[in-house]
Parts: structure tokens; sequence; C-alpha cells
């Protein structure tokens, strides 16, 4: 095997490694401010720094369309770090007082983690089926918070809900809506009923997460896969993944006592902008957002610093926000909108450009029924859940992994068997 080829393998491994370790680690130790993010972090971080290491050892670069509209994007971002409100936390994404580890740092994490999974990862059944077991314990462990079990809340005396070694409920669901597609595309490809066992279980832990906006994106793309019904080799399990969602979603409601479809009836709620308390408050968020855009409309004001901007702007939403409701606002809930606050109306228009042509150079693998069609749609599932959510490190390395496939080469992203 040469030199390079043995860059490759490690590089692939390390990205495996980061996509398995991330969602599972925590440090269920007492006293530390965050028992998710404390072990999350230095783990992305020096997965990161291992796969750079080796991308410059091989010297292999793409100039391409979509690799240069994301390094534009970065460097605009790395300016908007430069002249935020705290620079030092726009770069790293912490302090002692604020950040989740989302700064300049993260994102150029991101971008690292993109580029080699779309030049260097590879599928093949063994890798997928390992990780999917993997992600199934988080999943167990949702479900089981869902019915009221949970040593950790018992022991560690965190807020009740179902968000298993995630952290939060919302990031649960973004975590759940990716490998719920995942697993079922990988059934769905190979037609074995053993695995249909993940669908069910990621399907459960998004039920248990409770939150309408994945619930909302997950129709959505259902909706949208109906075109591949034309496949008639899949027409049939894609009827059982279907069955087995329902079969899960009486299930649970039944032994929650209605919980779940008493939470459906509300979502009509999440679509009522004119009330600013719409979608647990984040109309109001959204629209405290608008006002940095409006204030800093070409570098926002800067990564990680939203905080910081609604409190030396004396932004009357947050002050109101944080009267009525007791918490302060450091993300704008629609990962969209927050990239413009945050690193400008530029940023944004740089990274909606990025996505677009990622799918419109892939759009004939996309609808041909291959595995970049399951990764499309989980990468399209992602971003509508994130209208209603934020970016976080257990989860998002997951979706930028998935757009370095969606990106690479079809013969590479082929999943084997071996």
């Amino acid at each position: 095997m040469s030199r390079l080829r043995i860059y490759s393998v490690k590089i692939n491994r390390a990205l495996w490694l980061l996509a398995t370790l991330l969602p599972i680690i925590v440090i269920p130790v007492k006293g530390l401010p965050d028992i998710f993010n404390t072990a999350k972090a230095p783990v992305l971080s020096i997965g990161a720094v291992y796969i750079a290491f080796y991308l410059i050892k091989i010297r292999e670069v793409e100039f391409k369309k979509v690799n240069f509209l994301l390094l534009i994007y970065i460097c605009w971002v790395f300016i908007a770090s430069l002249v935020a409100y705290k620079p030092i936390l726009a770069l790293t994404g912490v302090s002692s007082t604020a950040g989740r580890f989302e700064g300049f740092l993260t994102l150029l994490f991101y971008a690292i983690i993109f580029y080699a999974a779309k030049v260097h990862m590879r599928l093949t059944k063994k890798d997928i089926h390992f990780f999917l077991c993997i992600q199934a314990f988080v999943a167990l462990y949702a479900i089981a918070q869902f019915f009221k079990i949970d040593p950790l809340v018992e022991y560690m005396n965190y807020t009740k809900g179902s968000y298993a070694t995630i952290g939060n409920q919302n990031f649960l669901a973004s975590w759940s809506l990716l490998m719920l597609i995942i697993s079922s595309g990988f059934f769905i490809k190979y037609q074995k009923f053993k695995y249909a066992i993940f669908p069910i279980l990621f399907f459960g832990a998004l039920l248990a997460s409770n939150t309408r906006g994945a619930w909302i994106s997950l129709l959505t793309i259902g909706l949208a896969s109906v075109y591949f019904m034309r496949y008639n080799k899949i027409r049939k399990y894609y009827v059982i993944v279907i069955s087995s969602f329902l079969m899960v979603f009486f299930t649970m409601n039944f032994l929650s006592e209605s919980r779940i479809k008493h939470r459906t009836k509300t979502i009509k709620s999440e679509f009522n902008i004119n009330n600013e308390w719409a979608g647990s408050g984040r109309a109001l968020i959204w629209r405290m957002s608008f006002d940095i855009i409006q204030k800093h409309p070409f570098f926002g004001a800067g990564p990680e610093n939203l905080k910081e901007a609604l409190k030396q702007t004396k932004n009357k939403r947050s002050k109101l926000y944080g009267k009525l409701t007791g918490h302060t606002v450091d993300k704008a809930h629609n990962e969209l909108l927050h990239i413009a606050a945050v690193s400008g109306a530029p940023a944004l228009m740089l990274y909606l450009l990025f996505i677009m042509f990622i799918f419109i150079q892939n759009r004939r693998s996309i609808f041909s029924m291959t595995a970049k069609s399951v990764v499309a749609c989980a990468v399209l599932a992602y971003i509508i859940q994130s209208l209603f959510n934020i970016s976080v490190i257990a989860v998002a390395p997951i979706f930028w992994i998935l757009l370095g496939l969606l990106d690479g080469k079809d013969s590479k992203i082929a999943i084997r068997d071996i």
C-alpha cells in the first residue's frame, strides 16, 4: 500500500471515529459546568487537527467552485471574528462566561471535515452497521428518558427530558433525524429485516425529543421521498419503514397517555409569527436577531457574540425576553438567521450558494436512487429543522461529513459490502 493510500485510510478512520464518538461521549462527573461539551469539544479539536495533518501530508487540493465558495465563506467569518464585540470569543467560541464552542475555529474544523469526507471517506456495509449499532444506544437512552427512566437526571440533578448524551432535546432531535434517514436508507439498500430495528429506534428517539421543528422536517422529507416509490425494487421496503413509524408512534403515544398527540396539536403555533411567543418564543428571538442584522449587516456581531451584541445595543426585545423567561439569548434558533446575525448577510449568501452548488452538481445522482439520494435527504432534513434549531458540536460534524459525501465522487460514496 502506497504512503498516500495509508494517509487516506487514516483520514477515513478518523472521520468514522469522530462521527461515532461525538454524539455519545460525556463526562458524568458532578461539578463540571457542562458534562456534554466538556468532552466533545476536545475530541472534535484533536480529530480535526489529526485529519488536517494528514491532508497536508497528502498535498492534494481540489480547486473547485464548491471548495472556493467554502474558502471565501471561511475568510469572511474570520474577518467577522476580528471585528466582533469580543474577538477572542468569536475566534475560539469559548470564554469563562459564554460560548458553545461554535466560533471561527470550529467552523474551520467543519471545513476540514467536509473536505476530508469529500475526498477520503469510504462507505462500507461493516462501517455503517457498526456506526448505527453504537448510535442505537443513544436512541435507547432517549426513549428510556421519555418514559422517565434516567439515572443521569436522578443523580446529576439535570433538567428532566429526553436528550440522552446529546445534551438537549432539540439537539437530540437534529441528531435523531440524521440517524433516522441514514438507517432507513441502509435498510432499504440491503433489504434485510434485521436492519429494520435501526429506523424504529431512531424514530422512537425523534418522538422522545418532543421537538416539533424536527417532526415538520421529517414530514417534509417523507413527502418528497415519495418520488423514489417509482423504483419497484424499494417500494415494499419503503412501505415497511413507514408502517414501522406508525407502529412506534401509536405505541409510544399510548404508553405516554397521548403526550405525543397533544404535542403535535401545537405545531400550528410554530407558524403563527404574528405571536412573538410562537414556537416557544422563537418568533421573538428571530426579531431580536433581525435587530442585530440591521445594526451589523456586513460582518454581524461576530461568532458566539449574539448575546453580547444584544447586551451592548440594549435590545428591548432581549430585555423583555429575559424579564419574562429568566433566560438570555445567545443563538437565533434559526441557523440561517444566526449566520447572518453573527457573520453578516454576505456570509449567509456564501453559505447558501455553497449548499446550493453541492445539490446542483450532484442532482443526477440524487434523483437516481443511489447512496447520494439518502445522504441528500439527510442533509436537506437537517437544513429544514435548522430553521427552528441551532448548530452544536454533538451533531454538526455529522452534517458536514454528509455534505462532504454528497459532494464526493459517485464511485467513492458507493456502499461497499466489505
